[in-house]
């Protein structure tokens, strides 16, 4: 059976590093797509465990379609009541560079289509989504649901401009960082980085804290585990931030989260101490967050022989700092397009 994740475009090699770290074969590989091989018993692992993808689909179909009554035959030769038993819902729909492209005429004939294999017994929900790009049909059976997986639960404030918990996870997964050096934010926000890093640190499950849509499919009853309340406790992660208040959320969010030991301190960025052999990953303030400037080179004075990951929208940061970075990723965060500077 083949799986489609998605995440976001730009960050694949993170989400991918973690693919194979939890022992799949990738297949392909697309803009802000990741297709492997797996079963059903992988669902739950998968949405449980990654920490850089947004959700995980079911490939039930693949071909060709340039008309509706092809549109028909694809949908309807799907295998519906293998995987379905319940309401299914066509919750998205995209077209792009096809003949078909009219999403209110896609979706009646793929209801009609959907209708006639379908016996429905229980009120359980199968969200469907339809990408139509070059003429070639996708029919995917979302197993994450309403939220993605970005939205763990912990996180029910933020500061101004926040970090999704996806971005945050894969920012740390990239850097590298070994689990025993001291990581520090010097930007910490509402403390997101440093949140995903302790959940990583522990091995535990990013989602823990929340549901998914199949939890209560027939075909994965017998897959989904019972859950387990975790408690996290670490000893080298340090968030500063100039900004009391967003403190207090960062505080609250740990807690809830049920991770402890976390240090955040009121401090501005130019009065900070020095540190040595460190890794540093952070989303300093940029465009319309930045209040006060910023001397970023002086990075390199306070964390000594550290290995330094940065987010900047800026193409010229590495003129600004004087530094060359090892290696650069561009994608979009918060609409924005950035930088992910890697110097170590």
């Amino acid at each position: 059976m083949k799986l489609m994740i998605t995440c976001t475009a730009g960050l694949e090699g993170a989400t991918a590093l973690e693919l194979k770290n939890l022992g799949y074969k990738i297949v392909d590989s697309q803009s802000g797509r990741i297709y492997i091989e797996g079963d059903l018993k992988d669902i739950p692992r998968l949405n449980m465990f990654l920490r850089t993808a947004e959700r995980v689909y079911i490939v039930l179909a693949q071909d060709r379609v340039e008309t509706f009554d092809e549109l028909y035959y694809v949908i309807y030769s799907v295998n519906w009541e293998e995987f379905v038993d319940g309401k299914v819902l066509i919750s998205d729909v995209s077209v792009r560079n096809s003949k078909l492209s009219a999403k209110g005429a896609i979706i009646s004939v793929s209801y009609a289509a959907i209708s006639k294999k379908i016996s429905r017994k229980t009120n359980n929900i199968y969200p469907i989504r339809l990408i139509i790009k070059n003429n070639i049909l996708q029919v995917l059976l979302d197993t994450t649901g309403n939220d993605a997986l970005s939205k763990r639960g912990y996180r029910l404030k933020t500061s101004k401009a926040p970090l999704r918990e996806t971005i945050a996870a894969a920012l740390v997964l990239l850097s590298r960082w070994d689990k025993k050096s001291t990581l520090i934010d010097p930007f910490c926000g509402s403390g997101t980085i440093l949140i995903e890093a302790a959940l990583y640190k522990e091995n535990i499950p990013p989602s823990f804290l929340r549901h998914f849509v199949s939890e209560k499919w027939s075909i994965l009853k017998d897959y989904w585990p019972e859950r387990k309340k975790y408690k996290v406790n670490v000893d080298n992660l340090i968030g500063f931030d100039i900004d009391k208040e967003v403190l207090k959320v960062a505080r609250e969010n740990e807690k809830r989260a049920n991770i402890n030991g976390i240090i955040f301190e009121n401090i501005d960025f130019n009065n900070l101490k020095k540190f040595e052999n460190c890794w540093v990953v952070t989303n300093p303030p940029y465009g319309e967050r930045l209040k006060n400037d910023i001397n970023f080179s002086k990075l390199w004075n306070i964390f000594v022989d550290s290995k330094i990951y940065i987010l900047s929208p800026d193409s010229n940061f590495e003129k600004c700092v004087q530094k060359k970075a090892r290696k650069k990723i561009r994608f979009q965060n918060s609409g924005i397009w950035v930088w992910l500077y890697m110097f170590y």
